[in-house]
């Protein structure tokens, strides 16, 4: 693995690395933006790699070959094997419910095996809020992270369960907002940037980026499209089985020609740029990063309350914001979107000033910059 001369060699481990995994692409991100000051190592628990394939060219960035398993008893035995994996490493990082058993074998064997620190990451993407608090997720977060050098979470819900949940200390839990390039959603893109996918004159789109089980916000939207101008389409990036479903409820109500899939899932931001509205569908995220990027992008954004999501938009647009599941409130956060243009751009331009006071992802990176070197004992990286 290249990189500049001496940089420092960086183990990252998941419970998965597909490029649709928020902590996967926020990791990638942090990656390109450190550029080739560190060298990258990857380990992940189950599913594909496709995050892989968005580190930028020349990043040092591979996949590790063959690494102890991530599940199963929590053995001595096997948590050794797993801390023997990280002694030629500087700096490991680890992600989410998935790779708690790697922090527990850090914390077991650091002081035994001189381990490198160790930095542990919760977005909250991968559990339900529910399982965040139950028994096994709680007592697996305060033995297992007993030594990790820090704990990241990226929202006040998050440090609300790290702090009281998860009895971290409060030395050890690093609140760092998730931020996005700011200058990149400046620019709007144009109508045939999507692959096999035209906005067409005079058409509105309202986009939903859906991850699993999200088909309810989905359905609610489907659901309001016959109330709504026949120029509104919905274009939705969800997986096969709910796109299925999705077309299904559309023949139902005659508006199967209304309904757009995204062809290609790394294209989300540039139709979130190409929207007139977009929908947040639910999730485990507390703040889910398409709602940030709505934001970035001046969008009016509706949808499910996910923890955070009201609280981080423009007052004005946080009435939009419904309890989770209620599909007649979503319908009608949309209706009254839909049929005001002028609501639609004041929501959107103060999504987009909150979004240039608060979510520079300049200074994400150097929060995370500060923290890595900081572990590792450097003045910076």
């Amino acid at each position: 693995m290249s990189g500049l001369p001496g940089a420092p060699r960086v183990l990252h481990i998941f419970g998965r690395f597909a490029a649709d995994d928020p902590q996967a692409l926020r990791a990638v991100r942090l990656a390109n933006a450190f550029g080739g000051r560190l060298r990258h190592s990857v380990v992940y628990g189950a599913g594909d790699a496709g995050a892989m394939a968005l580190f930028e060219k020349g990043i040092p960035a591979e996949r590790v070959g063959t690494f102890p398993p991530l599940s199963g008893l929590p053995t001595p035995g096997r948590l050794q094997k797993i801390a023997r994996a990280m002694v030629d490493y500087h700096l490991v990082l680890t992600y989410g419910r998935g790779a708690l058993d790697a922090a527990l074998a850090h914390t077991m064997f650091s002081e035994v095996l001189s381990l490198p620190p160790l930095i542990h990451h919760e977005d909250g993407s991968d559990e339900t809020a529910r399982g965040r608090t139950g028994t096994r997720s709680k007592w697996a977060r305060r033995i297992g992270l007993g030594k990790a050098a820090g704990l990241v979470v990226p929202t006040e819900t998050m440090e609300a369960a790290a702090l009281v949940d998860w009895q971290q200390p409060l030395g050890r839990v690093k609140l760092i907002r998730d931020g996005v390039d700011l200058a990149k959603f400046a620019k709007a893109p144009k109508r045939d940037a999507l692959p096999r996918l035209t906005k067409r004159a005079g058409e509105r789109w309202i986009a939903c980026v859906a991850g699993a089980g999200e088909n309810a916000g989905v359905a609610a939207v489907i659901a309001c499209l016959p109330r709504l101008h026949e120029s509104w389409h919905l274009v939705l990036a969800a997986s096969p089985e709910e796109v299925a479903q999705a077309r299904a409820r559309a023949a139902g109500l005659e508006v199967e020609h209304r309904i757009h899939v995204l062809p290609d899932a790394s294209q989300a931001v540039t139709l979130t740029m190409l929207a007139d509205i977009c929908v947040i569908a639910g999730g485990t995220e507390p703040l889910p990063l398409r709602a940030i990027e709505a934001m970035a992008a001046e969008k009016a954004v509706a949808g499910f309350e996910t923890g955070e999501l009201a609280a981080s938009l423009a007052e004005d647009n946080a009435g939009c914001v419904v309890a989770p599941a209620d599909s007649a409130a979503l319908a009608e956060a949309l209706e009254r979107l839909a049929g005001d243009d002028f609501l639609r751009r004041r929501f959107g331009a103060a999504n987009r000033e909150r979004a240039m006071a608060e979510r520079d992802d300049a200074a994400m990176i150097a929060a995370y910059r500060r923290l890595y070197a900081s572990a590792m004992k450097r003045d910076a990286i």
